[in-house]
């Protein structure tokens, strides 16, 4: 099977949305998770024969940040600010957005996105904020919690958001809820006081797009491991597209379960 970013090498990765997915990388998410086809990128045949060679002398993942980048230059920053859980900033290129991602303040605008410190954030880390940015926040968020399968076209993708979020967690905190817990408030997570689990915990990933982890811890009396259910607002997809609220999982993921 081909690998995500080598669908992503095969299209222009110009974020044209002719495939119905808002950037070429979505796309390439959903054809290597088996949910589309390639056929439905319009350009991808014409463009594997003629500039494939030219594509490969670039990362896909920089690539689209650069082009990402131009997208977002004629924003204006003021007008989304709110509507992301921002606020407007100056920097030394002029202005900026500074919100919260993963439990640190980070500053993004159509040159850069770093860290307080100045440290530049990971390329596919930008990828999903200059997503968000684009994507510009419309409203509030519901206060409504729903699983990935509640979205559209979303049944291939559950597979991936249990293996590398639900499992992962569930795995690294097995007979630790307190720890699990205490991982997740570290990040500005806060807990649900009605659960249905051992431990429920929102963490705002980002400002609009909030994660729910719902953690049952295990039994080995009963031979029974360790459980997560991961769930998202009932309007996130009008955060983020749905690839990119999976990433948003699997970095929380990451981020908790980090040494």
């Amino acid at each position: 099977m081909e690998g995500i970013f080598d669908i992503l090498k095969q299209t222009k990765k110009n974020n044209c949305g002719k495939c119905g997915y808002p950037t070429c990388l979505a796309f390439a998410a959903a054809v290597h998770t088996g949910g589309v086809s390639k056929t439905s990128c319009p350009y991808i045949e014409d463009h594997e024969d003629t500039s494939s060679e030219i594509v490969l002398k670039e990362d896909p993942e920089t690539a689209l940040v650069k082009d990402l980048k131009t997208k977002v230059r004629g924003l204006d920053l003021k007008e989304r600010a709110d509507g992301l859980g921002g606020q407007v900033v100056k920097i030394a290129k002029g202005p900026a957005i500074c919100f919260r991602y993963l439990g640190k303040d980070i500053f993004i605008s159509p040159e850069t996105v770093f860290f307080e410190d100045g440290t530049e954030l990971e390329t596919r880390d930008q990828i999903l904020l200059y997503n968000y940015l684009f994507f510009g926040g419309k409203g509030e968020l519901s206060g409504k919690w729903v699983g990935l399968e509640s979205f559209p076209n979303s049944i291939s993708k559950v597979v991936t958001l249990k293996r590398y979020t639900e499992e992962k967690i569930a795995r690294n905190f097995a007979g630790m809820p307190q720890k699990f817990l205490a991982s997740c408030i570290g990040l500005g997570g806060d807990e649900v006081s009605q659960c249905p689990a051992d431990v429920c915990v929102i963490v705002p990933v980002l400002p609009k797009v909030p994660v729910r982890l719902n953690f049952w811890d295990e039994d080995p009396d009963d031979g029974l491991p360790a459980e997560v259910k991961a769930l998202f607002d009932k309007r996130a997809l009008d955060f983020l597209d749905i690839e990119s609220l999976i990433f948003c999982a699997e970095r929380l993921a990451e981020t908790i379960t980090r040494e």
